[in-house]
């Protein structure tokens, strides 16, 4: 993907600043014994208070009733941004030993709960009101509502009748609050020698980015080379790093700073120069019933050793690395195929490995293959909304049990998992996979060529004037990040995508997935 056109940095203006979302946030409005906008849970007294007061004319009185309870919560639920840091506080009046309050969020999409937020942050017995406030981390990219809690805890030896006062709640963006990097990557993971490798950057800001740089450099950082991006649009900025030597190890990072002159640096992430030809072939993660024979199978050219590799599951749920097999000493088979496998039953088992039973994908993993400490291939699985990806490109999907992911054929490598991997339903550790149908009663001699079409396309053009076989339906629309936009039905419908990068993922034709460029 070698885009040349340059595109002007888009603006992305999540909200004014200091707008609260919040309904009623200061408690002057009540309802029916009620404030307005507020809703609570069963163990808890709610008043209006008019001595006890922060600002304004009443506070929420907030008192514990049930001993068969060791929460209470007070909540609101609201519209929100994707891919944006929220602010929350509100101000508290606590003064009693029998309970203590703390905030949190919980993230919903289309009305179905994704994930929350819960910082690690009391408030103390104090004579006085205090502040509880907190920035939380950017919403998932899924996310459309929040629900704002306020929750209260007893702190043992119960005592019954914990109270405490609220008011003032805020839930917006920060005053001012530095670019957020949603996620960075290259491709090739693995480049030859002497290829462009490509960066890119997901990057949102609650007004403008004002100046962007990557540094990188060959074998260290002692002193990086700076470059500029090429293209920045719908929030992606696009780099090149040139091509480099056999051997080689590049280094980079990224930082942007924004308009209120507040900066944000990238981790440093590295790959390794020369082709290895050595790729996560077959994964078996999820067995009916308690899982035991799972597999990861690794292709590459035979009695290649394997000195320096390590097997590595990311997690999904943080990114962080939660299994590692370590391969030194081991030999790819003559025949190419080595298989790490949990247990002694797997077919052709060459290494056991408990940690070769990998998480199940819920709502998306990770698993790497590193040639000392640098990732050469990556595969994640799962519908890429609200969990960490670092896999390649766009993620495999999530398989449901008795599955296994696998490329055809064997080692072929896009630098794309959802091109590159295949949901089977067939088990082969230690053998080829077998060639993939497109669809039940059809075989992959059957697939469409993937229609040669010319970039940029301007906005509102009618589908049908650049892919019109209807056997190309439907077609399904990602961005950059892989975040799915859209599905197409049929050819009369127009593109009324903003301009943008995309990947369309065609019907019936095997890998399909063509990048389009969307001008105004």
């Amino acid at each position: 993907m070698n885009t040349r056109v340059i595109f002007v940095i888009a603006i992305l203006v999540v909200l004014g600043s200091g707008q609260n979302l919040l309904q009623n946030p200061g408690f002057e409005s009540w309802t029916g014994g009620m404030p307005d906008g507020w809703q609570k849970s069963d163990s808890v007294d709610l008043f209006q208070e008019d001595v006890i007061v922060h600002s304004g004319n009443f506070s929420a009185k907030d008192s514990f009733y049930s001993t068969e309870a060791s929460r209470a919560e007070l909540y609101q639920g609201t519209y929100a941004q994707p891919n944006t840091v929220y602010r929350m506080s509100f101000w508290v009046y606590d003064n009693d030993p029998a309970g203590r309050v703390r905030g949190g969020v919980q993230w919903f999409g289309n009305g179905t709960y994704i994930t929350n937020q819960w910082p690690v942050l009391y408030t103390v017995d104090s004579a006085g009101w205090q502040l509880w406030t907190y920035d939380l981390n950017a919403s998932p990219s899924n996310a459309d509502s929040v629900r704002f809690v306020i929750r209260g805890y007893d702190d043992p030896p119960w005592i019954e009748g914990a109270v405490f006062y609220v008011d003032d709640a805020y839930l917006g963006p920060p005053a001012t609050q530095p670019p957020v990097m949603l996620r960075f990557w290259h491709t090739p993971t693995n480049p030859a020698p002497g290829a462009t490798t490509e960066v890119y950057a997901f990057v949102v800001d609650n007004g403008t980015i004002d100046y962007d740089t990557l540094f990188y450099g060959i074998n260290n950082l002692n002193s990086p080379t700076t470059v500029s991006h090429l293209s920045a649009i719908n929030d992606t900025f696009y780099y090149e790093i040139p091509g480099q030597t056999t051997g080689d190890t590049v280094f980079y990072y990224l930082k942007y700073i924004d308009d209120d002159g507040l900066s944000t640096i990238s981790d440093t992430n590295a790959y390794y120069v020369g082709t290895l030809n050595i790729y996560i072939n077959e994964v078996y993660y999820d067995t009916p019933g308690a899982d035991s024979g799972c597999f990861t199978e690794i292709f590459g050219p035979g009695m290649t050793s394997l000195n320096g590799f390590t097997l590595v599951g990311v997690n999904g749920n943080g990114g962080v690395d939660y299994a590692v097999i370590d391969l030194n000493g081991q030999t790819i088979p003559g025949d190419g195929f080595f298989v790490i496998g949990d247990n002694l039953d797997v077919p052709n088992v060459d290494l056991v490995d408990t940690l070769a039973n990998l998480q199940n994908g819920d709502p998306g993993d990770n698993l790497e293959l590193r040639y000392y400490g640098i990732t050469i291939d990556a595969l994640g699985y799962g519908a890429l909304d609200g969990w960490v990806f670092t896999g390649e490109w766009l993620p495999a999907p999530d398989v449901e049990n008795g599955h296994n992911l696998g490329r055809y054929p064997d080692g072929h490598d896009t630098d794309n998992n959802e091109a590159d991997f295949n949901d089977y339903d067939t088990l082969t550790p230690g053998e080829p996979n077998p060639a993939v149908g497109i669809h039940e009663h059809e075989s992959i001699s059957d697939a469409l060529p993937i229609p040669k079409f010319t970039n940029p396309i301007r906005h509102g053009t009618i589908l049908s004037n650049v892919i019109n076989d209807v056997r190309y339906y439907p077609i399904r629309v990602y961005n950059t990040i892989g975040r799915f936009v859209e599905e197409i039905v049929a050819p009369e419908h127009g593109l009324a995508l903003p301009t943008g990068v995309y990947f369309v993922k065609l019907s019936n034709t095997g890998k399909g997935c063509a990048k389009i460029v969307i001008l105004k």
